[in-house]
């Protein structure tokens, strides 16, 4: 099989990506970075699947809290 010329440097350079699945229940969060916060609320539960970069941090909110992080002001509910 042929190449086409800078394709294979193209190749090397494609991020991996991961497919990350959830069930959060009404309430909880996931924040993914440090800038973005996805909430849960009404009904009982969701499940949720994200698809991103290795390198992007994505964490449920008892972990980033149990981690030191702030809970977000922007949360329903949030005290």
């Amino acid at each position: 099989m042929t190449m086409k010329p800078g394709a294979e440097g193209a190749a090397r350079r494609r991020k991996e990506f991961h497919m990350l699945s959830l069930q959060l229940n009404s309430g909880e969060y996931l924040t993914i970075g440090e800038d973005i916060v996805v909430q849960v609320f009404g009904g009982s539960a969701a499940k949720v699947a994200v698809q991103a970069p290795r390198e992007l941090t994505i964490l449920r909110g008892e972990v980033w809290e149990r981690n030191g992080g702030k809970r977000p002001d922007c949360l329903l509910g949030a005290d």
